[in-house]
């Protein structure tokens, strides 16, 4: 029984509830199979369903069910990186639709556990390929290089991108490593496109300021997952050290935690800034960029219409050249004919008036006849010029209409991230506020289970006394029970025995009794010997008990005494 009561408290302080322990209900086993870098299609980025059945297992973890893939990677790292064929560095795969894909950086850190079990997959397993998410980028990046050198020599000059509304969004919410490494190779490829529109030396201080970035934020990340695995490790190493602490002690790591909470925070938001100054740096330089091509563009523009206004220029002075030639060798030939005429009419001395009118329209007749093919030309010419003229401002219209947009798009685009950044500012307030809630529930609960522990210690003790003084009383009744027994056994003995005399003797008396009353009658007799034999009196029938002195004596014959 001791032992019982004393393997109680030690029960009681192993199931004391922890913040950072998980609950067991909410644990799932999950399987990891390793996929064969064999059956994986690099051309196609992806592997068909049928390479399930030829990956390799590498066991399973046990794990929270709202875990992160992200925070998993850990776990599998210190499960499975013990096996000789398992990768070191791996990618996730999800079936979806026909084939397995990879789970990009962002996505790890939306996806759960609890995404990999049924009902939403087919059985709670997860599987791997071996590789690393910096080839991939790095492979995207010089496809983009190679074509936009391809664009550059064989196709026109494509367009600077305008600003992203994703982008800017996503340099708010998105503050893992993978994903700036992405959006650092997104813009990659964007100054790759505007290539065609620099110098070669201005292009590759571009690409070497794009590379330096990139492996600047590949280092950031890495400091960081240092910095959570250390936190973790901490963790652990508080929450095993949890039982016996006291809770002063309890309040100090408290307060170290929340230090080292603040120093992480600010580190956080260090980095942030830098990377916030960073992407700045990359938008000037690609609105510079837009802005060199908005002067070129506009450059070029003012020579076509410098052109087509000198050309419209010659075109008009052609023209009065063409006019007051036609006009003057009209006239000289109206003067000669008038002349002839006069003269004509001076030979005969007659004057009509049909003459004198034919005399006045033959200009306009042989005007109109001679000249009609060439104003139908130049009609024609003048019109196109209009035309030219009409689409080069509707041009320049539209472009001083989208450059009006962009600036309204930048404007919109700046309030919006203002206002998530002030969202975001109002929700990590609120999670500091809930955090430091709960260490002050988590302190109390802490005080409250001590002192629920020191009292039913001392019940304890106070029952575990009297405790000893039952189980001595009990230890020396079942030492004195055998002897009980035994006088119990002779005691029976005894009284059979003593009452088998005691019958015995009763049985004597009564022979003797007997016997003495034959020998007063056999002397009544003697000294009656007139009295006839016939009136004397039968002699008394013998007791019941001398008729049974064979019967048994047994227990129940001694209890009647």
């Amino acid at each position: 029984m001791e032992p019982q009561m004393e393997s109680e408290p030690s029960s009681l302080r192993n199931n004391l509830i922890t913040v950072d322990r998980p609950d067991t209900a909410q644990l799932v086993d999950l399987h990891v199979y390793v996929i064969p870098t064999s059956v994986w299609q690099e051309q196609k980025n992806l592997a068909e369903n049928d390479a399930i059945e030829q990956a390799i297992s590498a066991g399973f973890v046990h794990v929270p069910q709202n875990l992160t893939i992200y925070d998993l990677r850990q776990h599998i790292t210190d499960i499975c990186g013990q096996e000789d064929g398992f990768p070191k560095d791996f990618i996730y795969l999800r079936s979806v639709g026909r084939c397995l894909a990879k789970v990009r950086p962002q996505q790890e850190l939306e996806l759960k556990v609890k995404n990999y079990r049924p009902p939403i997959t087919f059985a709670p397993e997860i599987y791997v390929l071996e590789g690393h998410h910096d080839d991939d980028s790095s492979l995207a990046t010089t496809t983009g290089r190679q074509e936009s050198w391809t664009r550059s020599f064989g196709e026109s000059p494509a367009p600077v991108a305008t600003l992203n509304p994703s982008f800017i969004n996503s340099s708010s919410e998105q503050q893992n490593s993978t994903i700036l490494d992405r959006s650092a190779t997104s813009s990659t490829s964007t100054l790759s496109r505007a290539s065609s529109t620099l110098s070669a030396r201005d292009l590759a201080k571009l690409r070497e300021e794009q590379e330096r970035l990139r492996l600047r934020q590949i280092e950031l990340a890495r400091q960081r997952r240092e910095i959570e695995e250390e936190q973790q490790r901490r963790k652990t190493t508080e929450s095993s050290q949890s039982d016996d602490s006291k809770p002063e002690t309890r309040r100090v790591e408290l307060s170290t935690r929340d230090i080292e909470a603040e120093k992480l925070k600010a580190a956080k938001e260090q980095e942030e800034q830098q990377r916030r100054r960073r992407e700045l740096e990359v938008e000037a330089q690609k609105i510079a960029l837009q802005r060199e091509e908005q002067k070129q563009r506009e450059k070029q523009e003012e020579e076509a219409a410098t052109r087509i206004q000198a050309s419209f220029r010659g075109y008009q002075s052609r023209q009065k050249s063409k006019d007051k030639k036609r006009h003057d060798h009209a006239y000289d030939a109206d003067n000669d004919k008038q002349r002839l005429t006069s003269n004509f009419a001076k030979s005969r001395g007659v004057w009509s008036a049909d003459s004198d009118r034919e005399r006045n329209q033959s200009p306009i007749k042989h005007k109109t006849i001679h000249s009609l093919p060439l104003e139908r030309n130049e009609a024609q010419e003048l019109e196109r010029l209009q035309r030219e003229a009409r689409e080069l401002a509707r041009r320049k219209a539209e472009e001083d209409h989208a450059e009006e947009i962009k600036a309204h798009e930048v404007v919109r685009l700046s309030e919006q991230l203002e206002k998530l950044k002030s969202e975001r500012i109002e929700l990590e307030n609120n999670r500091e506020a809930i955090i430091r809630r709960m260490q002050q529930l988590h302190a109390q609960i802490v005080v409250r289970r001590t002192e629920e522990r020191d009292l039913w210690k001392q019940k304890y003790l106070v029952q575990k006394k009297k405790t000893a003084e039952l189980e001595e009383k009990t230890r020396a009744a079942s030492q004195n029970q055998p002897d009980l027994a035994s006088r119990t056994e002779q005691t029976k003995l005894r009284l059979n025995h003593s009452t088998k005399l005691r019958q015995q003797a009763e049985n004597e008396c009564q022979l003797l009794k007997q016997e003495l009353h034959q020998m007063r009658s056999s002397l009544h007799n003697l000294e009656k010997p007139s009295i006839p034999t016939k009136l004397l009196p039968p002699p008394p029938p013998l007791p019941q008990q001398q008729q049974q002195q064979n019967i048994p004596i047994t227990f129940d014959i001694t209890l009647k005494y």
